[in-house]
């Protein structure tokens, strides 16, 4: 009906402007206005007055068929709208998108001026579309601007800018989030996208955060992590009628996670997850894959993205620093279910190498903290697997960050832990440090710090025992960890922490132990000590690092204990 009624305006508007331009042009030709008595005082302008009054109708008349005629031309035949619509790609649809627009721009025309359709671009018409209670236009809005800010070339970035400058836009999206009625669905995951990209820019990220309520309704959109992954066995039937609704629930998981992980780059978002209720816990029941879904040959990428996402929330929030970064630690490992998660990646996630690592960095995170250690240690499983990451034999080269995370989660367990260390005293670990001496740097570093941190709370007995059984001589460590001080002659951000590491080994092995200290002294120990001395720098007094911010000082320096070192060979 609208249409047909537009095609009779339309036709009415032709016939009233062509009526006008043929009197108008009639009455000039003519110059008939009538009989005017002689001695009228309207004698001298009425002719005048007639002539300038039909002229302005006439060009008024021809001006509007002109421009009927311009854009029948351009829309019609030259197809300017499918050229818009091509050049913003916005597929079959946008046809309806451009058409709208196109007559929206018209009517500020015609109703205010030029000017005011000039300003008008499609954007800022989403944008009046948002804030429309009617649902096909929220929908005409929304899929405009997803459009355009999820494009990859420059009209990402100034739209971006410009949603992100207009606080009601953002908080009109974040709202969105929240909406559960299917038929508003779309709506909802389209708002979600935006804001995802929007979440990628800091002083967005800042903005959108700022907003009262906004973790909650990001919450909002993490649900049904179970029923999703499948990995209980008796809901499998049940997961395999529902692949829709899976399907649908995996998209709202990813998008939420993925908008939480840009916001947890900033500390005082961190502490807004923190103290959003249930939020943490929902993103920690995320990180669980199960034996089944990682063993899959056939495992469907989007479940593993999910898990891939929640990991790398908790490893934002567990590397955090300050009083709010202790808190995140302390409630992080406290959930019953974090740790088991991790321990089933590192016992099953043999092919997902990515998940493997990113859990372990959680570990090496949440071991900043001395209860946090104990309790890892404590859980059954998760050091004896860690330890067959580090040990493990024919390990691709591509993998070895794997395999040197493994180690410097074990030596941050291990770190003034005496249970811990006691759970690994009996492995083999001398021996690999000669079979590693040609490894590079960062590998180097956490099996030399694993072996430092592990001896300091064994007794002699023990000592002799585990160099029985690694079937090494104590003067082949002691050339080795030599060999060590003279290929790192300056402390790198690299491995900072290896000098440290072979001092500290070196002390407890002439400590009581006037042989060892002969042995050290011939290999010319003290010379390499001396360059110590002379190269250290404030980088070697830190344990863990936070970019290139110290954040756990040792409580000995290295000046200390290259003193305490000289102190047994002057002996």
């Amino acid at each position: 009906m609208s249409k047909n009624v537009s095609k009779v305006l339309f036709g009415l508007q032709l016939a009233s402007a062509t009526a006008c331009t043929v009197l108008s042009l009639m009455k000039l030709i003519e110059h008939n206005y009538g009989e005017v008595e002689k001695g009228d005082t309207d004698d001298r302008n009425r002719k005048a007055a007639l002539i300038i009054f039909y002229s302005l109708a006439l060009a008024e008349a021809l001006l509007f068929l002109l421009e009927k005629a311009y854009w029948e031309w351009e829309v019609t035949y030259c197809k300017v709208l499918e050229e818009v619509n091509e050049a913003c790609d916005l597929g079959p649809s946008g046809m309806v998108l451009i058409t709208r627009f196109f007559y929206f721009a018209y009517s500020r025309c015609v109703n205010g001026s030029n000017f005011d359709g000039l300003k008008m671009d499609l954007v800022s018409f989403a944008t009046n579309l948002l804030a429309s209670n009617l649902l096909d236009e929220q929908l005409i809005g929304i899929r405009i601007l997803n459009k355009f800010a999820m494009d990859e070339q420059q009209l990402s970035d100034d739209t971006l800018r410009k949603i992100g400058t207009t606080s009601t836009v953002v908080e009109r999206l974040v709202k969105m989030l929240t909406w559960k009625d299917l038929e508003k669905e779309e709506i909802r995951q389209r708002a979600a996208e935006i804001l995802s990209r929007l979440a990628s820019k800091e002083q967005n990220a800042l903005r959108l955060s700022g907003i009262p309520g906004a973790m909650a309704s990001i919450s909002s959109l993490l649900q049904n992590h179970r029923m999703l992954h499948g990995v209980e066995d008796d809901i499998s039937e049940k997961i395999s009628i529902h692949d829709n609704e899976r399907y649908r629930l995996c998209t709202f998981n990813y998008l939420g996670l993925l908008i939480l992980r840009k916001l947890a780059q900033d500390l005082d978002n961190c502490g807004k997850i923190w103290n959003t209720k249930g939020l943490l816990h929902k993103i920690i029941d995320f990180s669980k894959a199960g034996e089944r879904l990682l063993k899959d040959e056939n495992v469907v990428l989007p479940q593993i993205m999910m898990v891939k996402q929640s990991l790398k929330v908790l490893k934002l929030l567990a590397s955090t620093t300050g009083t709010t970064g202790k808190k995140l630690r302390h409630e992080i490992s406290e959930d019953v279910f974090t740790i088991s998660n991790i321990r089933d990646i590192l016992k099953y996630g043999e092919k997902q190498t990515k998940l493997q690592k990113l859990g372990i960095e959680i570990l090496t995170c949440l071991a900043m903290e001395a209860d946090a250690r104990e309790e890892i240690g404590g859980t059954g499983g998760v050091l004896k697997d860690l330890l067959n990451i580090f040990f493990k034999e024919g390990i691709p080269e591509n993998q070895d960050d794997v395999r040197t995370a493994a180690g410097e989660a074990l030596a941050m367990l291990a770190f003034e832990s005496k249970s811990n260390c006691c759970r690994i005293l009996n492995l083999k670990v001398l021996g690999a440090i000669m079979s590693e001496e040609k490894k590079e740097n960062k590998l180097q570093e956490v099996l030399v710090g694993l072996v430092a941190n592990v001896v300091k709370f064994m007794t002699c007995e023990e000592s002799s025992i585990m160099f029985e059984r690694a079937r090494i001589q104590e003067a082949e460590l002691a050339e080795a960890l030599v060999k060590i001080l003279n290929k790192y002659q300056k402390p790198t951000i690299e491995t900072p922490r290896i000098r440290r590491f072979v001092i500290e080994l070196a002390i407890w092995m002439m400590r009581n132990n006037e042989t060892n200290v002969r042995i050290f002294k011939d290999l010319g120990i003290v010379k390499e000590m001396q360059s110590v001395i002379e190269t250290t720098t404030k980088l070697e007094n830190f344990n863990i690092f936070c970019g290139p911010v110290g954040m756990s000082q040792y409580s000995t320096t290295i000046h200390s204990l290259v003193e305490n070192a000289m102190k047994l060979l002057d002996e």
